[in-house]
């Protein structure tokens, strides 16, 4: 059933798709009527028969649906109508959970330890469609099934008849018929026959064709009018109508429940009778044209007065009084040459079919071209000012500063801290660096305004202030390399007797004031080697001052970040700003996690973790990581579970159940809870997994409603990677 639902929604899409491509299409035809042959009249409906019968079309920014979906406030959407309202997902393969039960799992010191099993009698259900949806697609699929018996009955019928007609070996008939196949360019020979079919004329056979003329029909006109008879049955044979026919049939049997859809067809038939005429004259000239109406009206005369053969709607043959004035005002106003397809048509055309042959391109939500001062604008709010790049200090501060060549072997580069005073404005206007070692760190700190640095606060553990008692400020002034260093020794006693020693070296260059500060017991001497160093950022110290340790959370601001981190990890990430349903990206870092694989399980990687949250539902989260790591998934599949850890370090394994979401294989787990011992009030999770390519995907969902679930999942697997080119 869910098969047959998916294949109903698709089927809803599509003609929806398709009714607002004809809509635009209608429109165009109404505003140059007159302007284009009635040939590309009828290709145009082409362009709403490929809409109707393409499951599957191309995605371009160029594409109607993508303006649409811009006019409509940047709603996401690859479908005109995206299937995302309700994600394509087949469950497979599910593993039964004995419910209220706990579920004994092996822990990693051998122990064995509970992770509770939690019921969930909505495993299969939430992935079934709803009532209606079902309900419907069931009459939809009737009412196909009527439509397509219908229509190949009656070309079964057509095709066992004509073994029971009769062979025209008249010699006048043949003779005329041949004129024509010559003139109309006809190679193959097709047959006359004659009988009781139907009271008029046809052509049938789209392989094999073959025309029925009935004797009272050939007898009674003359040769010119018999000439003009069989010249438009060979033109729809030489202009494949018979097969558009049936492409029509087909399509109408499909989308039966969209009235406008029958409409179309029917005018598209128009149309082709139409375009058949033009074609017809086009060959003729224009000398035939008023003896070809009068063939038609003669005939159509002829026809009226006798009861045509019953034919399905889509088959039917147009002699209603309207579609017969429509022929002959087209035929009386015809010029030669206005039949054929200009070149400015054909361009038309090919712009038309790109823009509505076409889905809404789905580019990550980071796919654009952007300059390099757009790089460093955040990316969410409330975002740190932390990084453990040295350049990349620079670049947010907005001014080259100088950063020392020498440190003692001891100390190592940690982060750079951005710093904006009150009277900054718009960029930060300080930088200070971090540099361990282990006997305390020191603080190098650059900025645009200058901070005489004489003020002195004792801080505890805590981070309180403590009142001091006693304290005293010497300064002094040394010279290092031509520039005056001002040296503020800032001594200070507490109530309880405790001495605290604070020295901060100041001085200017090129218009900015440094200052060295530390909690270290490091000499004058090797302060004054380290001014000394002092020198822009060249390529040397950009790769010295970056701390890349993978047991790091390096924070992602901004697109510089996420490039940089992007080819550190050796993959262009999926990195959306929003999914459905309302959440939002609200931070994103890169960290390191061991792989499951026994030969790489000592091989550290790096994972890059997202965090979205909706501001009306404070309560509940989304957590997607990637990692370039496909032994993830192929474990899965090989043992039906997956392995988490505990805030102690203790891992545990949860089943999961294999499901295909919009057309991806994903692996879901069931509803678990990490530290159920540890942390009770923790809530409870959802976690689903899939892969592309060597990456592995999961996302994990607190408290967060199954059918949103579905959609944020659906939206994350269609997601494409970054484009880092760009």
């Amino acid at each position: 059933m869910d098969i047959l639902g998916n294949v109903f929604l698709w089927m809803c899409y599509a003609s929806l798709g398709a009714s607002l491509v004809a809509i635009l299409l209608v429109a165009i035809k109404k505003g140059v009527r007159q302007a284009i042959s009635w040939r590309m009249h009828h290709l145009l409906w082409f362009i709403v028969l490929a809409r109707l019968m393409m499951p599957v079309l191309p995605e371009s920014s160029f594409s109607l649906f993508t303006w649409i979906t811009l006019a409509s406030n940047g709603i996401s959407v690859t479908q005109p109508l995206p299937p995302s309202i309700e994600p394509e997902v087949t469950q497979t393969k599910p593993r039964v959970i004995p419910a209220n039960t706990d579920l004994a799992v092996q822990g990693e010191n051998g122990g064995a330890m509970q992770v509770e099993a939690v019921k969930d009698d909505k495993i299969g259900a939430a992935f079934t469609h709803a009532a209606y949806i079902q309900i419907l697609s069931v009459v939809w699929l009737i009412g196909v099934v009527i439509l397509l018996t219908r229509l190949f009955v009656y070309l079964y019928n057509m095709h066992t008849k004509e073994r029971f007609l009769m062979r025209v070996t008249d010699e006048r008939v043949l003779t005329i018929m041949n004129a024509c196949r010559e003139k109309l360019g006809v190679k193959r020979r097709i047959p006359v026959y004659t009988g009781t079919l139907a009271k008029g004329p046809l052509i049938s056979g789209i392989f094999s064709p073959w025309i029925y003329c009935p004797r009272d029909v050939y007898q009674s006109l003359s040769d010119a009018e018999l000439y003009h008879v069989f010249a438009h049955e060979l033109a729809h044979h030489k202009r494949k109508d018979l097969l558009w026919s049936l492409l029509g049939s087909l399509a109408l049997a499909i989308h039966w429940m969209n009235p406008l859809v029958w409409v179309w067809v029917r005018n598209m038939k128009a149309d082709m009778e139409l375009a058949c005429d033009e074609y017809v004259l086009e060959i003729l000239g224009e000398k035939e044209a008023i003896p070809y109406g009068m063939t038609l009206l003669s005939f159509a005369r002829q026809i009226s007065e006798k009861k045509p053969m019953p034919y399905p709607l889509y088959f039917h043959h147009s002699h209603h009084i309207d579609q017969m004035k429509r022929r002959i005002q087209m035929i009386s106003k015809f010029k030669k040459g206005s039949a054929k397809l200009s070149a400015v048509a054909i361009a038309c055309g090919l712009v038309i079919s790109a823009v509505t042959l076409t889905n809404a391109a789905e580019p990550s939500t980071l796919q654009m071209s952007v300059k390099q001062d757009e790089k460093m604008r955040p990316l969410f709010e409330d975002t740190t000012r932390l990084t453990n790049r040295l350049e990349k200090a620079e670049k947010r501060a907005g001014f080259a500063f100088k950063v020392p060549s020498y440190l003692p072997p001891e100390f190592t580069y940690e982060y750079s801290l951005n710093l904006r005073s009150k009277e900054s404005e718009p960029s930060e206007n300080g930088v200070v660096h971090f540099f361990g070692s282990p006997d305390g760190p020191i603080r190098i700190g650059t900025s645009i305004v200058e901070d005489k640095m004489e003020s002195f606060k004792v801080i505890t553990d805590n981070g309180t202030s403590k009142s001091s008692v006693d304290s005293t400020l010497s300064q002094e002034q040394i010279s290092v390399k031509g520039k005056s260093v001002k040296v503020n020794t800032r001594t200070a006693t507490t109530k309880e007797g405790t001495v605290y020693k604070n020295v901060v070296y100041l001085w200017s260059d090129e218009g900015l004031y440094y200052y060295i500060q530390g909690e270290t017991s490091l000499e004058n001497k090797e302060i004054v080697k380290i001014i000394e160093s002092f020198q822009p950022l060249d390529e040397e110290l950009i790769k010295r001052y970056a701390n890349d340790d993978p047991l790091n959370n390096d924070a992602i601001h901004d697109l510089d970040d996420l490039e940089y981190f992007s080819e550190m990890i050796g993959f262009a990430p999926v990195f959306p700003l929003d999914l459905p349903t309302g959440y939002k990206a609200t931070e994103a870092y890169v960290n390191q996690r061991q792989t499951e694989s026994e030969e790489d399980k000592h091989k550290d990687k790096r994972i890059i973790n997202m965090t979205f949250e909706n501001p009306e539902k404070p309560k509940t989260s989304v957590f997607f990581e990637q990692i370039k790591d496909k032994s993830i998934v192929e474990n899965m599949r090989k043992t039906k579970k997956t392995s988490f850890e505990r805030s102690d370090g203790v891992k545990f394994e949860v089943p999961v159940t294999s499901l295909n979401i919009s057309g991806q294989e994903v692996f879901r787990t069931v509803m678990y809870k990490i530290d159920q011992t540890l942390s009770p009030r923790k809530k409870y999770n959802y976690t689903y997994f899939w892969l592309k390519e060597d990456v592995c995907y999961n996302v994990t969902f607190n408290e967060v409603e199954e059918e949103a679930q579905q959609q944020m999942v659906a939206a994350l697997v269609k997601e494409k990677a970054i484009d880092l080119k760009k």
